[in-house]
């Protein structure tokens, strides 16, 4: 009995300015999850490859280290470049949905207004993957907690302190007893640069990419039409020079 009463379907809140604005922060921190642990997952494999030569760095240790680096910002690129072509077809959902509300029709679906397109949304995507590259990076910053703030990027960023540690390495080899680096790991923090750059032009071109096949698919249906207008027509005459034809024997 309890199983056949009615579902209470659930009451969407009104989208205000504030919780657009937050649900728009949500939906950029979620998908920024997978790339950050492709990342991470890279970052690992390359501080294996550090522990090659634990008492030095050898050229083969960097040049492997830096192609861990670049493979996770290939994933990173994959990802957002599928991202923006989603996100493109969520904002001309909405299109139609804005025009279906000016003629008075409500449109039904699930659409969500903070999935829909926006050039800049790559770039906030990048930074919130890049977002513990300036935490720990404050903190390798200052004398007193620096030790603590490399470790940590090492285990949640590698990716970003490595280029600084190889550069020590490069400068000054042999040398690893410092109470202060020469090079700070504070310069970490200018790697956020990689991810928000990468997913941005990423998100962008792939925006870019699936507007030309929505267009590309429109002046196709475009053709397909005007041809089959062009097949009515044709056999509209045909008909219609037959009939006379016929009219022209009775006589």
């Amino acid at each position: 009995m309890l199983n056949d009463l009615p579902k209470k379907e659930k009451v969407r809140k009104p989208l205000t300015p504030w919780r657009y604005f937050w649900r728009i922060q949500k939906e950029c921190a979620l998908r920024a999850v997978t790339p950050f642990m492709m990342y991470l997952f890279m970052s690992l494999i390359a501080l294996a490859v550090q522990a090659i030569s634990p008492d030095s760095t050898v050229w083969y240790e960097v040049v492997l280290g830096a192609l861990c680096i670049v493979i996770g910002a290939a994933f990173n690129a994959h990802l957002l470049f599928t991202r923006g072509k989603m996100h493109y077809d969520a904002y001309l959902t909405g299109r139609i949905h804005e025009k279906n509300r000016l003629f008075g029709v409500e449109s039904g679906g699930d659409h969500r207004p903070e999935k829909e397109y926006r050039p800049w949304k790559g770039f906030l995507i990048g930074f919130y993957i890049g977002i513990p590259v300036l935490v720990f990076g404050l903190f390798a910053a200052i004398p007193a907690t620096w030790s603590g703030g490399e470790v940590a990027l090492v285990m949640f960023a590698g990716w970003a302190i490595y280029p600084i540690q190889w550069l020590r390495a490069y400068l000054y080899p042999g040398q690893s007893d410092w109470a202060y680096p020469p090079v700070s790991g504070g310069y970490s923090m200018l790697m956020i640069l990689l991810p928000v750059l990468v997913s941005g032009i990423f998100y962008l071109v792939g925006a870019m990419v699936q507007r030309r096949e929505k267009e590309r698919e429109a002046e196709r249906a475009e053709q397909v039409a005007r041809a089959a207008e062009q097949a009515r027509l044709e056999a509209a005459e045909r008909q219609k020079n037959a009939k006379g034809a016929k009219g022209g024997k009775k006589k």
